[in-house]
C-alpha cells in the first residue's frame, strides 16, 4: 500500500464486491474499512477482479489519477496476473497454450463453455509439479473471460480440484476449486515503474498439494 493504490489479499470465499443490494462481507467493503480505519480519506475503487471462489490479490486505486492510469493499463494488458491452480490428472504437454473462445452455456446458467461463437479467450500453462493424481499449473492470461481457467482446464480434460461444476470429483475438503493468485504486476500509477506483489499460499491449497502427493515450496 502507498498514497496511489492498495493490493488486498481476498480469501476463497468472498466477493470483490457487492452482487445485490445490501450485499455485505465484501472485499470492496473490506478495503473501505481499511482506509476508515487508518484516517485515509481515499475513495478506493477496485482495478480488476477475482471469481469469489478464487483466492488471491486485488489492485486497488486510492485517487481518481490512479484510477484513470490503471485502467488504462488494463485495456491495455499491461497489468499481468499470474496463477496457481491444481489441475486433475497430470497434462501431457508439460506447458502450453490453450486458445479456445468462451460463451455462455445455454443450458446452465452459471456455467460458461468452449463455443465457436464465444469471445476470444486465451490461455497459458507450464505444469510446475506433477503428482500422484494432479498436477500444479502455473497459469497467465492474454483475455480475461468468466471462468476461464476454469473452462480452459476442464476442456483439455484436467478440470480444475474441487470445480464440481466444470467435471472435477468432488474433494471432501475443498467447497471450490483450486485456483489461487500467485502474483499481480502492474505499472505503478505514479511512476510507471513494474510493481510486483505476490500473494503466499492459502493452507488450504498447501494441504490439497501435499494430499495428492504435490509438494509446494
Amino acid at each position: 500500500e502507498d498514497d496511489w493504490c492498495l493490493v488486498m489479499n481476498k480469501p476463497a470465499g468472498m466477493a470483490v464486491h457487492p452482487s445485490r443490494p445490501g450485499q455485505r462481507g465484501t472485499l470492496d467493503e473490506a478495503a473501505v474499512r481499511h482506509c476508515l480505519a487508518t484516517g485515509q480519506d481515499a475513495p478506493v475503487r477496485h482495478i480488476h477482479r477475482l471469481d469469489d471462489d478464487t483466492s488471491g490479490p486485488v489492485l486497488y486505486a486510492k485517487n481518481d489519477l490512479a484510477q484513470w492510469r490503471l485502467d488504462g493499463a488494463m485495456r491495455e494488458k499491461a497489468i499481468n496476473r499470474q496463477y496457481l491452480a491444481l489441475v486433475n490428472g497430470v497434462p501431457q504437454r508439460p506447458g502450453g497454450t490453450i486458445d479456445a473462445p468462451i460463451g455462455r452455456d445455454r443450458h446452465h446458467g452459471s456455467r460458461r463453455r468452449v463455443s465457436l461463437s464465444g469471445e476470444t479467450a486465451i490461455t497459458h500453462y507450464e505444469t510446475r509439479v506433477a503428482g500422484d493424481d494432479a498436477a500444479l499449473v502455473r497459469v497467465t492470461l492474454d483475455t480475461g473471460r468468466t471462468h476461464q481457467i476454469r473452462v480452459h482446464f476442464s476442456h483439455i480434460g484436467h478440470p480444475l480440484l474441487g470445480d464440481t461444476l466444470y467435471g472435477a470429483p468432488a474433494e471432501s475438503s475443498l467447497r471450490h476449486q483450486a485456483l489461487h493468485g500467485e502474483r499481480l504486476i502492474f505499472p505503478h500509477p505514479w511512476t510507471g515503474k513494474d510493481t510486483v506483489v505476490g500473494c503466499p499460499l492459502p493452507g488450504w491449497f498447501a494441504g490439497l498439494s501435499q494430499r495428492h502427493g504435490i509438494v509446494t515450496k
